[in-house]
């Protein structure tokens, strides 16, 4: 489990949803590699509640 600094805003530390806190994460597509000389893919999702970041590799379709 990593630090999380707390917010500038409030001066709270943001606390981890009990749902993350059991696997049940709200995953958010943040963005992505298409490397053309390869063939897989790359997805990159964050957690919009906790903000765990996961990468996913799939092969690209012909």
């Amino acid at each position: 489990m990593a630090y999380r600094a707390p917010s500038r805003i409030s001066g709270k530390t943001p606390q981890r949803s009990i749902l993350c806190f059991i696997g049940l994460h709200k995953w958010k597509r943040s963005g992505g590699l298409n490397v053309y000389a390869s063939n897989v893919r790359e997805k990159y999702f964050v957690c919009t509640r906790c903000g765990k970041k996961k990468t996913v590799y799939e092969p690209k379709k012909d």
